[in-house]
């Protein structure tokens, strides 16, 4: 094999391995406190479409390099700094892009490597969506987080407010009180407040920046309490407590279809278990499965029915709380 193919092989490697650790420095190298001064630093930047739809999350004063400036070319570019910024990542969305390009073409030098067969070795090259899987879970994780943290957070804004306290001086001390991301995002947004914004902005842009169902509810009584002057303390309580009510709800709902999602994975893992098993034990029987013709159009077969059946279980076992 011509050499310069081991070359490419080994930069491929080299990048990969760069990518992965930047990947893992955005969540665990950094101390909590710098990564929750950069999300500081850089909800700066976020703003609601209607605020200012011309604000980039990561942009900075500085010159942009080549890199920047082709991946800004992208329409979905926006789009991905805010889930960045969701999943409590610090990296720039160049270097995430670069990540997937870099480790799928690892995935492709290592298939043809192994497989020798051009079309394999395309397949391999999903390798490089592993970033963006990574990105979807941190996203959907910070989320959950936040969610989990909002009734505390309302509690200890309502004896904020109860003790004498300002709307923008309570969001404070929930920033300075509670850990990230609740406490980074109030935080911020008693920040935006000090510093000019209006109540009603800094919490669009709050909104904005953070993914969640019970948000809206909170910036909807803010609102109205600063246009009627109502009990804001007592909308708050009642908030919390709805929220804490439709937690346990959700609780109890996974606990009633814990086994319809086990039946899912047991169907969907199962059938890979006993092939593997059949053929470690005797190779010969199983080989037709990949051998004769029949035994392959069974298979194609068999994973749209294991399919099929994984989906349907993991809807039934789905209830929206």
């Amino acid at each position: 094999m011509d050499p310069i193919f081991y070359v490419f092989v080994i930069i491929a490697i080299a990048l990969a391995l760069e990518g992965l650790n930047a990947i893992v420095k955005g969540r665990s190298s950094q101390t909590r406190a710098k990564v929750r001064q950069r999300l500081r630093t850089l909800s700066d930047r976020v703003h609601a479409p209607e605020a200012n739809s011309d604000e980039s999350i990561l942009r900075t004063a500085e010159k942009q390099s080549v890199v920047n400036r082709i991946v800004g070319l992208i329409p979905a570019r926006k789009k991905l700094e805010l889930s960045l910024y969701r999943a409590g990542l610090t990296i720039t969305p160049e270097r995430h892009l670069i990540t997937c390009g870099v480790l799928g073409v690892l995935g492709f030098f290592v298939g043809i490597t192994f497989f020798g067969n051009f079309g394999k070795a395309l397949l391999c090259t999903s390798v490089g969506l592993l970033p963006v899987f990574n990105l979807n879970r941190l996203k959907t994780q910070r989320r959950n987080d936040f969610e989990k943290q909002f009734p505390d957070a309302l509690d200890l804004l309502i004896r904020a407010l109860r003790a004498g306290h300002s709307l923008s001086s309570g969001l404070a001390m929930v920033g300075e009180e509670l850990p990230d991301p609740i406490g980074t995002e109030f935080g911020h947004t008693a920040d935006q407040i000090r510093l000019g914004k209006t109540v009603q902005e800094a919490l669009a842009n709050l909104s904005y920046r953070v993914e969640s169902d019970d948000l809206p509810f909170f910036v909807t009584a803010v609102a109205i309490q600063q246009e009627t002057g109502s009990n804001l303390a007592e909308v708050l309580e009642n908030l919390a407590s709805v929220m804490r009510e439709r937690f346990k709800i959700f609780g109890k709902v996974r606990a009633l279809t814990a086994m319809g999602r086990g039946s899912a994975n047991i169907l969907a893992t199962w059938p890979v278990v006993a092939v593997t098993g059949l053929y470690l034990s005797n190779p010969d029987y199983v080989a037709p499965l990949w051998e004769e013709p029949q035994g392959r159009t069974l298979v194609m077969i068999s994973v749209v029915m294991v399919t099929i059946g994984y989906v349907l279980c993991r809807k039934f076992a789905t209830i929206r709380v």
